[in-house]
């Protein structure tokens, strides 16, 4: 089978080692011409996933379109803050595929999740199904046991992408809660940033098992009002990728709150590094669609404040220490 993957990043490149494993020619489009080139003549995404040759079952391209075209299944795995642009550039190409978008986040402008981006682009009635769950690029490309779930509210969609994704070490589950799946792995970046405070600042292994069960809460609450099941938060978009994000080593998140911790401007941080830190841009989004909804989220307003307006972050923390008692289910 023919695929095409739209982005090539980390994750995205990943992900295409893993689809050719399970048998698959697929077509990689690269944004950068210089590392385009790179890749063609070593077989190795130098800049993004380094210490990985390239299978043979993948060739790479900057034609956009000659991408979108190749086959009728697409993996959508650009930026959150660049998936408009570039999928509107293509809009009319993608008409009649089907679409499996493992980007993660939320539109800051709009505070729409990604499907909705691609729904308004792509047209509402274009085959879309979401995947997220624990997935370090890294271990993925080692091929590492890794479970993960797509979710659509097409359920045969679904179980498509679960049978064209699915490995003995890539275990793929499926799910019709699309809100939920994508809320948690937008959300979890943003909570694995303060995870990394915590880590910075030296607060100790109980501090952080209490921040990450008050922050699986938060995530609850939003996404509940969202729209999405409470159960979903539970499994592996929800808990399992907080708990990988917040505490393993690989992750840009965590890393972003560790240089915080240690004095580093936000903004700064941000421009200095080639890989995206998705939690950075939507922290924004998550605090506006907070206020916007009514949704009470102490953790996300503190770690907007500290990123975006320059708290000073040991003030915030003793902000979220001293708070009122209340329920825990509350």
């Amino acid at each position: 089978m023919h695929l095409a993957i739209i982005g090539a990043g980390a994750w995205g490149t990943a992900f295409s080692m893993q689809l050719a494993s399970a048998g698959h020619k697929v077509l990689l489009w690269v944004y950068e011409p210089e590392l385009l080139q790179i890749i063609k003549k070593t077989r190795e995404n130098a800049w993004y996933l380094p210490g990985f040759a390239l299978p043979e079952a993948i060739d790479v391209t900057d034609d956009l379109q000659a991408a979108a075209l190749f086959a009728d299944d697409v993996v959508i795995a650009v930026p959150s803050f660049a998936l408009r642009p570039v999928l509107g550039s293509i809009a009319r190409a993608l008409s009649g595929r089907r679409l499996l978008v493992i980007t993660k986040g939320l539109e800051r402008e709009t505070l729409l999740t990604i499907s909705r981006v691609v729904a308004e682009v792509a047209g509402p009635d274009a085959p879309c199904a979401v995947l997220s769950g624990p997935s370090f690029a890294l271990e993925t490309a080692k091929g590492c046991f890794t479970s993960v779930v797509i979710a659509s509210s097409d359920r045969a969609l679904a179980r498509r992408f679960q049978e064209i994704t699915h490995t003995e070490a890539f275990r793929v589950y499926t799910s019709e809660d699309t809100a939920g799946v994508e809320l948690g792995g937008a959300l979890k970046n943003v909570m694995a940033i303060g995870a990394g405070i915590i880590e910075g600042l030296h607060l100790g292994s109980n501090t952080l098992a209490a921040y990450m069960t008050r922050a699986l809460a938060e995530i609850k609450r939003l996404g509940v009002r969202m729209g999405a099941r409470e159960t979903t938060f539970m499994g592996l978009s929800g808990m399992g990728d907080l708990i990988l994000t917040c505490t393993g080593p690989l992750s840009r998140n965590r890393t972003f709150g560790l240089e915080l911790a240690k004095g580093g401007d936000p903004a700064a941080l941000i421009a200095s590094r080639k890989a995206v830190v998705e939690g950075y841009y939507t922290i924004e989004a998550a605090y506006r669609l907070s206020q916007d909804l009514g949704v009470e989220m102490p953790i996300t307003g503190e770690l907007y404040r500290v990123v975006y307006r320059g708290k000073d972050i040991k003030a915030a923390f003793e902000d979220i220490r001293k708070r009122d008692t209340k329920d825990e289910d509350a």
